[in-house]
């Protein structure tokens, strides 16, 4: 695993955006750079420009922060706590499946279904 709390400790630049396509959402995130243009191509040596954020508009001035990171215990619980949330949602969406499989199993047995006459 990697040294998280090294990750965590390297200071960053973040900005506000806005999302273009959502009213009122707001999201705080890292402001990436890039050296090449819009088509690809490189940029001047020691030139960067800012790569956009897709759906959204940077709205304030990129500031540079350092983050404290959590302890490991914390991080283990968070990333199980994460894990069992999308393994209820897994286990949903596969007995939401199965339900329409045996519903359309039971129309198609019905159309077939021919009582006995005495």
């Amino acid at each position: 695993m990697k040294d998280v709390r090294e990750i965590v400790s390297q200071p960053r630049v973040v900005a506000l955006y806005a999302s273009l396509t959502m009213d009122d959402f707001y999201s705080i995130r890292e402001v990436m750079y890039v050296t090449y243009d819009e088509h690809y191509r490189s940029l001047p040596e020691g030139q960067k420009r800012e790569y956009p954020f897709e759906g959204h508009v940077r709205i304030s001035e990129p500031v540079e922060i350092k983050l404290t990171p959590t302890n490991n215990d914390e991080i283990v619980a968070r990333a199980v706590e994460s894990l069992n949330e999308e393994e209820r949602r897994a286990v949903a969406d596969l007995n939401k499946k199965i339900g329409g499989i045996r519903e359309k199993k039971a129309q198609l047995l019905a159309l077939t279904y021919q009582p006995e006459l005495s």
